[in-house]
């Protein structure tokens, strides 16, 4: 494959519609492209058991980074064949103590024996608007306090509030654990008004899983291309041999791109990939 390019591509905001779908008639066009040798994969922040259910029916060969690079996963069985590292419970202890004064409830991501998501409240528009976007999925569990069984392990933690709330935590994690957490702090996409911090271990990163990826098909970072829109998506931007953001990026991802294309709501990544790769 060293002389192949391998596409990776972010799903929300990216390469998903606006409303998180992709539709049948686009998956049989990206299955046109990868059955006539397209290399393409993806690097996303959902996990298994969201990312799935909206991609079933993809030809999706190569395996795929998921939960932010904490996981390299067979698409097709849901095997994890690689993972990162985990965030130590001492560290989500300490999370817990700094939210507590201020009535926050975060969502906490752990894996075991099965994926789990646990939660306490939805105490804004912001976090509410993320639980019913989740509706239907199995990791769900709402729960009166958090206590972890010992086989489970943290893979990741999620607030939603205001920016004015969550910067003195975010400052604060970033003070106390800027060796130990992968911190993304922006405004939600989707929930004008609301921010999102996400923390992943220190490790856990998409450019830190392409390397794993690159390794494991033989491909130079160089011959990569990446797809992407939002904070998480920069570190992949740097790694790659080419960086594409959409027109909806935020304006940092899109001034650390190579290119700039269309928008997520008008397909322009699968228009890219056809332009591209049929015209080869």
């Amino acid at each position: 494959m060293e002389n192949e390019l391998l596409y990776i591509s972010d799903l929300d905001g990216t390469l998903l519609l606006s409303d998180g779908s992709f539709p049948q008639d686009y998956k049989e066009r990206l299955n046109r492209l990868i059955n006539m040798g397209l290399l393409f994969t993806i690097a996303t922040a959902r996990n298994y058991d969201s990312a799935y259910p909206i991609l079933d029916g993809l030809d999706l060969n190569l395996p795929v980074i998921l939960f932010n690079g904490v996981y390299l996963t067979d698409f097709n069985s849901g095997q994890i064949l690689e993972y990162s590292n985990f965030i130590d419970r001492t560290v989500v202890e300490t999370m817990l103590k700094l939210v507590s004064p201020c009535s926050m409830d975060p969502f906490i991501y752990t894996f075991g024996r099965k994926h789990k998501l646990y939660y306490r409240n939805t105490t804004n528009p912001g976090s509410k608007a993320y639980i019913n976007s989740l509706k239907g999925d199995d990791r769900l569990r709402k729960v009166k306090r958090f206590d972890f069984q010992d086989d489970e392990k943290i893979s990741g933690f999620l607030l939603i509030d205001t920016h004015d709330r969550l910067e003195p935590i975010y400052t604060a994690l970033q003070e106390n654990y800027f060796d130990r957490l992968n911190l993304y702090f922006a405004e939600d996409v989707s929930m004008k008004g609301y921010y999102w911090l996400q923390s992943f271990h220190q490790e856990a990163s998409k450019e830190n899983m392409i390397e794993v990826l690159a390794k494991k098909l033989k491909v130079p970072l160089e011959r990569i291309v990446v797809f992407g829109d939002y904070l998480n998506d920069l570190g992949m931007f740097r790694i790659a041999g080419r960086a594409i953001a959409v027109e909806n990026a935020l304006p940092e991802v899109k001034e650390s791109a190579h290119e700039i294309i269309g928008s997520n709501a008008q397909g322009a990544v699968l228009d890219y990939l056809e332009l591209i790769y049929l015209d080869k």
